[in-house]
């Protein structure tokens, strides 16, 4: 990647620019070789290496999931309901109409 000087910010003496990493998992380098007659010769590298997060660095809970929180967390409310009405309802016991009880 190669940026020109009309890129960066300048910031109390500070030069800065802002890019996006590369759809490509890799070790990139960067460089800077800045000559020019009558200043100091600036010259840099960095090595960083780009990788996939890890599945401990993402986030908990993610936004786009709610719906398919809110659903199972239905089902679960439903299913406790369910199982209360069943344990606790009971049938009326029937009496055939032509015999008598005593």
């Amino acid at each position: 990647m190669r940026a020109y000087r009309g890129l960066f910010n300048r910031k109390g003496g500070r030069l800065s620019t802002r890019f996006k990493l590369p759809d490509v998992y890799g070790v990139f380098k960067f460089l800077i070789d800045y000559r020019r007659v009558g200043y100091t010769h600036l010259h840099d590298v960095q090595q960083v290496s780009v990788r996939p997060l890890l599945h401990t660095q993402y986030e908990r809970f993610l936004r786009s999931a709610y719906p398919y929180y809110a659903s199972s967390f239905s089902m679960m409310v439903g299913v406790l309901l369910f199982s209360l009405v069943f344990l606790h309802f009971k049938e009326p016991i029937r009496t055939p109409e032509g015999k008598k009880t005593n």
